[in-house]
């Protein structure tokens, strides 16, 4: 190598070196911000003007009133965030589901769909296609649609809507009479056979999802309260009917171990009496056979209010300590997720 290519290499080297060098300093691209809060400023809220329609908004990350909260006691754990809805590859993806009634709780006829709203909602139009069925009017921000069926093509037409289901990821399809009240005959139990038959088959993942019809999901809200002074609160936001019918096949279907475990539902009184122990206290394999929950592990669910509805735990008619309520609720809410 020639002393002029030697320079030149030199010179080359030193430049990428300081290009280098600047590009990883405090006034590059790196810019190190961990500190930048120290000078940020305070600004009033920002509030919805007086003519916008608060419905169509939610808190996406609402802070709680600070003042409000009960004291935590020192072993307190923070819980950890709620997971996503995961669609359950053990359940179908739709199921005719029947409910007589009970109580002053109405009976209920409605196909269980595996699939949120906003995905449900073409699903349900491309098997509409498939069944020849015309569809008159749809609605999918409501969720509302009505359709003619093909053997009935003169006859007046079925309404129907959209709901979200109780537990997160899910949905409910539901046919009306014309007071807007549930159908429970048998000429919309034969339809919703025919519609469930072959909506499994539909392949969900190729499927467009409606936008539109993602407003349906913000008919239930779930809200876990637990405020200075007041027992802990889950807050269902659905009408009293859904969520004990809902709650109920859901109990039954998840709470069948020995240590968590749906003992009786009494709808008069509207309380689900369970068995439930924490998880960290729960028996292994090894040691489940010689072991049974005594009564300290027993509880009621008790919902109160129309729409919304509170649920609380109590034992034998009294509130529980706040602690325990928490961990009850928490794993009610997370099967409600």
């Amino acid at each position: 190598m020639s002393k002029k290519d030697l320079i030149r290499l030199t010179a080359g080297s030193v430049m990428l070196t300081g290009f280098l060098l600047t590009g990883c300093s405090s006034s590059g691209y790196y810019y190190d911000r961990k500190t930048d809060y120290v000078d940020a400023k305070e600004y009033p809220a920002i509030t919805l003007p007086a003519t916008a329609n608060a419905s169509q908004f939610r808190q996406a990350m609402p802070l709680p009133d600070i003042g409000g909260q009960e004291k935590l006691d020192d072993d307190f754990v923070v819980p950890r965030p709620d997971a996503l809805p995961v669609v359950n590859e053990d359940l179908p993806p739709s199921a005719l589901k029947e409910y007589a009634g009970a109580g002053n709780i109405e009976p209920r006829l409605w196909l269980a769909i595996s699939n949120a709203p906003a995905v449900a909602w073409p699903l349900l139009q491309q098997q509409f296609e498939r069944l020849n069925w015309i569809v008159k009017t749809a609605d999918p921000a409501t969720g509302r649609l009505s359709f003619v069926p093909d053997t009935q093509l003169s006859a007046q037409p079925v309404y129907a809507k959209l709901r979200q289901g109780l537990r997160g990821g899910s949905s409910d399809f539901e046919l009306l009479n014309q007071d807007k009240t549930v159908r429970t005959d048998s000429t919309a139990k034969a339809l919703l056979s025919q519609i469930n038959t072959g909506l499994g088959d539909l392949d969900s993942g190729s499927q467009s999802v409606s936008l539109l019809a993602q407003n349906i999901s913000r008919e239930k809200t779930i809200v876990l309260q637990s405020s200075g002074g007041q027992d802990p609160v889950l807050k269902v936001g659905a009408d009293i009917a859904r969520t004990w019918i809902g709650l109920e096949l859901l109990l039954t279907e998840q709470f069948q171990e020995s240590e968590q475990k749906l003992v009786s539902a009494d709808v008069v009184k509207r309380e689900f009496t369970i068995i439930w122990v924490p998880e960290a206290d729960r028996s292994n394999f090894f040691t489940r056979w010689a072991t049974s929950p005594g009564p300290e592990h027993s509880y009621q669910l008790v919902l109160t209010g129309s729409s919304p509805v509170d649920i609380r735990v109590q034992q034998n008619g009294q509130a529980v300590n706040p602690k325990s309520a928490r961990q009850v609720l928490g794993s009610i809410r997370k099967l409600l997720n």
